[in-house]
Formats: C-alpha cells, structure tokens, sequence
C-alpha cells in the first residue's frame, strides 16, 4: 500500500490542522470510554481519580469554558510542551523530556486539585501532546489540547 498521500496530506497545510484536532477529539473518547470502565468495574477508584475536584467544576459555564477551552490549555502548552519538553529537545534529549514533562504535567493536575489517578491519566496524555508537540510544534499540541478540552466541554455541559 502506499502511504505516500497520506504522509503528503499530514505534512501538508491542512494536515497539520486536522491531524492534531483528530488526534485530541481520539485521545479525549479513548480516555472517557476507559475511565468510565474503570468506574464501572471498581467504583471505588472515583474518588482516586476525582480527588476534592478543580476549583472550576463548581463555577458557571461562562468561568468552566473561559478556563478549561482557553487559558489552561494555552498556558499548560507553554508551560509543559514549550518550556520543558522544548528545553529537552534542544538539549537532545527528547524521550527524556517527553517524560519528565508528563509527569510534570499530571503532577500539576493533581496539584490543581484532581486525585492521584487524574494524575497518572493526565501524565499519559502529557506523553500524546508531546509527541504531538515532536511533530507539530507548539501549534499542533495547542490544537491537540483544544480539542481534547472542547469535547470534554460538551460533555460536561450539554451531556450532564
């Protein structure tokens, strides 16, 4: 099979768009229909995974979509793909600074107020916006991040 129209759309202008949106629309759906099984099979794992909650949860639609579908995604990219990892990378060590910047990453959200498995959840899609942010830069990853957050905008707000 040949894979050269693939490889050409990915590198090209719209490719670099839809790639990164796809990418974090999948990595969002994979992630929900994982923890809701692991809910369902051990319940006890929900406070674990929820911890106290983000402060934002409790706050109007407005505060929830300012927050979680604007400034944590911008600020997190920068933060932990263009700061740390990119720091990595001009330093040549790429694996070790997808990993760091992960761990760094699911640290803060426990930090900001989730539990201990949102931490490791959220350190395993540090792993995918980084690789992400390898091949797209920072503008990939943003737009990775942007649409893993969107999705779970809806669904928190249209679904619940």
């Amino acid at each position: 099979m040949d894979f050269s129209k693939v490889n050409s759309f990915m590198h090209s202008k719209k490719g670099k768009i839809f790639c990164p949106v796809l990418i974090g629309l999948s990595i969002y759906l994979i992630n929900y229909s994982v923890l809701k099984s692991v809910f369902y099979l051990y319940p006890t794992t929900i406070p674990l995974t929820m911890g106290k909650g983000s402060w934002w949860l409790s706050q109007t639609a407005l505060v929830k979509i300012l927050y979680a579908g604007l400034f944590a995604p911008f600020f997190e990219e920068l933060i932990f793909r263009r700061g740390i990892l990119n720091w990595f990378i001009l330093n040549k060590q790429f694996i070790l600074g997808l990993f760091v910047s992960s761990a760094l990453f699911g640290f803060w959200h426990m930090l900001s107020g989730w539990g201990i498995l949102k931490a490791v959840d959220m350190m395993l899609i540090g792993i995918v916006f980084g690789l992400v942010y390898n091949k797209y830069q920072f503008k990939g990853s943003l737009l990775a991040h942007y649409s893993n957050n969107f999705l779970s905008l809806v669904f928190m707000l249209l679904l619940v």
